[in-house]
């Protein structure tokens, strides 16, 4: 996988690289890698020059994506015995861990998108192949609410990387909310499943989840913190505009909010906050606050995590640990972590920086 060492200028990173030439960025015609379906070219001779960087992730995507077609193709061909019915796809979609016949399938298919990941998932990586890894995440999901393969720590961080804050939150509020549910049943198919919709990302973080002493669900808590950074970020964005115009937002500048001044879906619910110069202040002391909470708490769940993220954040990489668990609070479990969050956080700009001023404060 490349590494952030490896990058140039980090600090130029702002989100995921557009469709493109692997070897020359041209954005225009340009095809997919037929055996890999990673990347792409603009032509041929493209292709050949890049070969020898590509030929050994190509492989090992095309043998996953081999691997993967495979197991659909024995699963959905499956004749029922003890253990697995048939027609598993079209009748039992939600319970498909509970199934033994389905596991192989199952890991074929997380495995596939792990290794998209360690191929070109590094910060700054295709637009793409991170909306790829996130739609097979989505519907592993889909197929077994149980998620016996964690799935769900994975998910929130890219829907980050692709903008999309208020999905990110949404499935941070459901999954908080459902796990104080004792009487929740994962089986139970005619159940809401995953279906919160504009929560309010501004709200004060929920204790239980998300800056608990006992329990913290590291992953949602890391990413929820990202959250809160972005809409801090874009709220310092709008305040300098705000000063830069002597205090005032002519209709013409308010306009330009949506999409261009605040870039975080988050916040778009919250414009008539945003076109009030004097609401700006305190709503910027209540979001340092929230973030000043969450990353305390993650600080002392995990006293490895923050480290790592920013001082040495290939070490999920070159010290990744065995795919066989670990213990809460341990080194493994913030490289785990770790691994599934810090693209989101440097492609975020001024994000790190913030990690580093909060370290100092």
């Amino acid at each position: 996988m490349p590494l952030i060492m490896n990058i140039e200028d980090i600090d130029s990173l702002d989100g995921l690289a557009p469709r493109a030439c692997e070897l020359c960025r041209r954005k225009d015609k340009v095809f997919r890698c037929s055996a890999c379906l990673a990347v792409y070219y603009c032509g041929r001779d493209c292709q050949v020059q890049d070969r020898e960087d590509h030929k050994i992730p190509c492989k090992l995507l095309r043998k996953a994506h081999k691997r993967y077609r495979e197991e659909e193709q024995k699963l959905r061909e499956w004749q029922e015995d003890l253990d697995t019915p048939e027609n598993v796809f079209e009748e039992h979609a939600g319970r498909f861990w509970r199934i033994m016949g389905t596991r192989p399938y199952m890991v074929a298919r997380f495995d596939l998108a792990h290794i998209m990941n360690d191929s070109y998932g590094t910060p700054g990586g295709p637009r793409d192949l991170v909306q790829d890894m996130l739609d097979h995440y989505l519907d592993m999901l889909r197929l077994s609410r149980s998620d016996g393969l964690g799935v769900r720590e994975i998910i929130p961080a890219l829907y980050v990387r692709l903008g999309r804050d208020q999905d990110a939150y949404d499935f941070l509020r459901w999954y908080a909310d459902v796990n104080e549910n004792p009487d929740y049943d994962w089986g139970n198919m005619s159940l809401p499943f995953v279906d919160t919709k504009n929560a309010d990302a501004l709200e004060e973080p929920l204790q239980r989840a998300w800056t608990a002493k006992s329990y913290l669900d590291l992953s949602h808590a890391v990413t929820l913190l990202l959250v809160k950074v972005r809409i801090l970020l874009d709220l310092q964005t709008v305040q300098n505009t705000t000063t830069a115009l002597g205090g005032t937002f002519p209709p013409e500048i308010i306009g330009l909010i949506d999409g261009k001044l605040v870039r975080r879906d988050t916040l778009l619910r919250h414009q008539s906050l945003l076109s009030r110069p004097e609401k700006l202040e305190p709503l910027m002391k209540k979001i340092k606050s929230q973030i000043r909470e969450v990353y305390k708490a993650v600080g002392e769940y995990n006293p490895h995590f923050w480290n790592l993220m920013v001082n040495n954040p290939d070490a999920c990489v070159l010290q990744r640990p065995q795919l066989d668990g670990y213990a809460q609070r341990s080194e493994e479990e913030a490289l785990f972590i770790l691994d599934y969050t810090f693209a989101a956080w440097y492609e975020t700009p001024g994000a790190v920086k913030m990690l580093r001023d909060l370290a100092k404060s």
